[in-house]
């Protein structure tokens, strides 16, 4: 199974560096906090537009758990960072993780979200596979989109009705850490303001 912990962060001035690493032995339970919210549209949904929305039930505590997240989603969903909006410690909207403290953000959020992302991946990719007519193992994913040759179809175009209402699985078809652009880089921290704009709204008083 794969988990996540504090020790894979690495926290620099403004920046943030995810790295994870897989184990080789079978799953047989779900992963992370999977375990006692299994429903993958729990932690992630799509807009009709493409937008990922990302949910955890752990709080931003200035740990970053909040940048680490997206950069995870952003990297096994295939989409921009920028397409990337994460939830946190939502009671009404957000998984039920209990308290946020010692280094459960990453083990138990972190590692449920690597694979609910990974699933959902796999979820568009067989949708795609049904409209386009064409064998799964002859589509990738990019940009926010399945791609088959000079086919591509829009993940908001493929999510519709209950697509993601289903429960996850005990394995996930993870990306191989050399495929990584997001995951393992230098991040900017999305929970610190730009000091910049945050001097001159202080100076108009907002």
């Amino acid at each position: 199974m794969t988990a996540l912990s504090r020790r894979n962060l690495i926290a620099g001035a403004g920046a943030l560096t995810v790295h994870f690493a897989l184990g080789a032995r079978a799953q047989t339970a779900l992963p992370g906090d999977l375990k006692s919210t299994p429903r993958l549209d729990s932690w992630i949904k799509i807009d009709t537009q493409g937008a990922v929305i990302v949910f955890t039930g752990k709080a931003e505590l200035g740990q970053g758990i909040r940048t680490a997240l997206l950069q995870i989603v952003a990297e096994q969903l295939d989409v921009s960072p920028e397409a990337v909006a994460v939830i946190t410690a939502d009671t009404a909207r957000t998984p039920n993780e209990g308290y946020t403290a010692g280094s459960h953000s990453m083990q138990d959020s972190g590692t449920a979200l690597l694979h609910a992302s990974a699933q959902v991946r796999e979820i568009l990719k067989g949708l795609a596979a049904k409209r386009l007519n064409l064998p799964i193992d002859q589509l990738r994913t990019e940009k926010g989109a399945v791609v088959a040759g000079a086919r591509r179809v829009g993940y908001g175009e493929l999510v519709t009705g209950q697509a993601l209402h289903v429960d996850a699985q005990p394995q996930s078809a993870l990306k191989e850490s050399a495929r990584h652009a997001v995951m393992g880089t230098a991040f900017p921290r999305v929970d610190i303001p730009d000091r910049k704009s945050t001097r001159l709204n202080s100076s108009h008083g907002y």
